[in-house]
């Protein structure tokens, strides 16, 4: 089957939405927060009630028209693909994120993921056709899936996982053997995204449209 591309990022910003309809690119991502019970995209992590944001680049002040979960599903055209990366700060996001999606008919465009595992499979409880992932950033948690699925105490998941933590087709190979989904993160570099391409990933994560077109 063919690596789904996935433009991490782009659903963050009104501005970068129509690249739904780009020949390379599957699914837009985005960071989903909740903020007054309302479910919101953004990258940078909300510093509690204050108006701000922490970054890499810094703290800046929060922008006034943030892109709501209601906003994107209605922006977005039919049949696009949207990947929702459930962040967390004081408060737990999962209810509010299910209720918004409650609402949808259908959910097989979308999938969750976080680095939560307990949130993914609150969220798989409640809407069971909802495709979820595990967000995977250390060889501690890789293997604490691994092992988790042979021994049969973690669902049956996709994973989201640093493409780094893959160093061969093995690797790859070890995850499906499981019942894994792969889609690898974050790849900005056109040749890493063919070798992972190659081993046989489901998914490329990347920044730059160069390399969705690529794979």
């Amino acid at each position: 089957m063919p690596v789904t591309r996935i433009l991490h990022g782009a659903a963050n910003h009104r501005d970068r939405l129509h690249l739904a309809a780009h020949p390379a690119v599957d699914v837009l991502e985005c960071d989903i927060w909740v903020r007054s019970g309302q479910a919101v995209a953004h990258h940078d992590r909300p510093l509690g009630p204050l108006p701000l944001l922490a970054g890499w680049g810094g703290v800046t002040r929060r922008p006034r028209d943030l892109v709501t979960l209601d906003e994107l599903l209605a922006l977005l055209p039919d049949g696009a693909g949207l990947m929702l990366d459930l962040r967390y700060w004081f408060r737990d996001p999962a209810p509010d994120l299910a209720g918004v999606l409650t609402m949808v008919d259908d959910h097989s465009s979308i999938i969750v993921s976080c680095e939560r595992w307990d949130l993914t499979d609150r969220m798989r409880g409640w809407l069971p056709t909802l495709p979820a992932a595990y967000s995977l950033k250390s060889p501690r948690q890789l293997q604490r899936f691994i092992e988790g699925r042979r021994r049969g105490t973690l669902p049956p998941v996709q994973v989201s996982i640093r493409h780094t933590l893959l160093s061969g087709k093995q690797d790859v190979e070890q995850l499906h053997d499981v019942g894994a989904r792969v889609s690898a993160w974050t790849v900005d570099d056109i040749d890493r995204a063919l070798e992972l391409a190659g081993w046989g990933v489901d998914g490329v994560i990347s920044n730059r449209l160069q390399v969705l077109n690529a794979v």
